[in-house]
């Protein structure tokens, strides 16, 4: 019986393993097309969520006309944006060479100014393979991907919103139990509601930290401060990393600039002032317990997320991390897993749960 036991348990486990690669190659080998559908579901949920809180505060307009109006300013916003940073980054790209040169020369002169003995690092063994000009390149590429799939993106939109409607019809017509449908429809109200309010405090919180950069660029005399500001907002929504780049990109390059240490520390030391505040003061009140992620699993998302689907999978690395330890902690075979992931241990403890019924 043991035997049978354990046989059945080695079986289950072997077919979890399996299953379990072959959804990550899975993944790996649709990438373009899962990435624009991952980023529709995003802006779906941002832009619902927007047109939601029009209506609630302005009752005088109406959700179906708010909805159109949302779709527009954030497709206009995003698109806008994407362009600008997108072209500077590639225009940049072009003399990628150059600025390496000018800032090895920078740390060697800053090395022989200090009497440091030993030799001067170069700018790739600082930063090994994520160097600060490879970083921009990067995101260049990334960004000008979204911009040619743009046009598959707002088809999947208009297809996510056309499907909303008759959702909860076919939640109804698959779940004919009430107690199952019950806890499918609260299991996805959950995800939602988490997805909107990292989207939205990110999306925030990004705002509040580009302005502040914004003005601490302008009045040190940065060039191309308008850039390095939308680079530092798109970079918020990339965990640990994004905020690391935004402080030391602008600060390597102010020493290009001026070819004086103190103003590139000053810029430093003034963004991560701004990022501290921002991240220990600002962020923990507008999120509460509303992803409850353990800071080694955004570490490891981040890397995960990254290797398989590179700079937007960088981008949309806490969210989807998120999403999968909430389903996973509805199932016994998979709730441990959750309770690893999460930052309390109690993966169902989340601040935007609801309980969501059908009739």
């Amino acid at each position: 019986m043991n035997n049978k036991i354990t046989s059945e348990k080695v079986g289950s486990v072997s077919l979890s393993i399996i299953a379990t690669a072959v959804l990550i190659l899975g993944l790996i080998y649709f990438a373009d097309l899962l990435t624009p559908l991952a980023l529709a579901i995003f802006l779906w949920l941002m832009i619902d969520g927007f047109a939601d809180l029009i209506h609630r505060k302005l009752p005088v307009i109406q959700r179906k006309l708010a909805l159109p109006i949302v779709f527009i300013i954030v497709f206009v916003g995003f698109a806008g944006l994407v362009a600008f940073v997108a072209e500077y980054a590639s225009e940049f790209a072009k003399d990628v060479s150059l600025y390496n040169t000018r800032i090895n020369e920078v740390i060697a002169q800053t090395y022989a100014l200090l009497h440091i003995n030993s030799p001067a690092p170069t700018l790739a063994q600082l930063f090994g393979k994520i160097s600060p000009t490879g970083f921009i390149s990067m995101v260049g590429e990334v960004l000008k991907s979204f911009g040619n799939q743009a046009l598959f993106v707002i088809i999947y939109v208009l297809s996510l919103f056309a499907m909303q409607s008759s959702l909860s019809k076919k939640i109804v017509f698959v779940f004919n139990d009430k107690a199952e449908r019950n806890r499918v429809v609260d299991l996805s109200i959950r995800i939602r509601k988490s997805m909107e309010s990292y989207l939205w405090v990110q999306t925030l919180t990004g705002i509040m930290i580009s302005v502040g950069c914004y003005i601490v660029l302008i009045a040190v005399g940065l060039k191309s401060a308008l850039f390095w500001s939308l680079l530092t907002f798109l970079l918020c929504y990339i965990p640990v990393l994004g905020a690391a780049a935004s402080s030391i990109m602008p600060a390597l390059f102010a020493l290009v600039q001026f070819s004086n240490p103190i103003i590139a520390l000053a810029i430093f030391g003034m963004i991560q002032g701004i990022h501290f505040v921002v991240g220990n003061f600002i962020l923990p009140k507008m999120t509460g317990d509303s992803l409850n992620l353990s800071v080694l699993m955004v570490f490891l998302s981040l890397a995960f997320w990254g290797q398989i689907w590179g700079g937007a999978g960088m981008f949309l690395s806490v969210p989807l991390t998120v999403m999968i330890m909430i389903v996973f902690a509805q199932f016994p075979q998979t709730r441990a897993i959750a309770i690893f992931m999460s930052a309390n241990g109690r993966p169902d403890s989340d601040a935007t749960a609801t309980n969501g019924k059908t009739s």
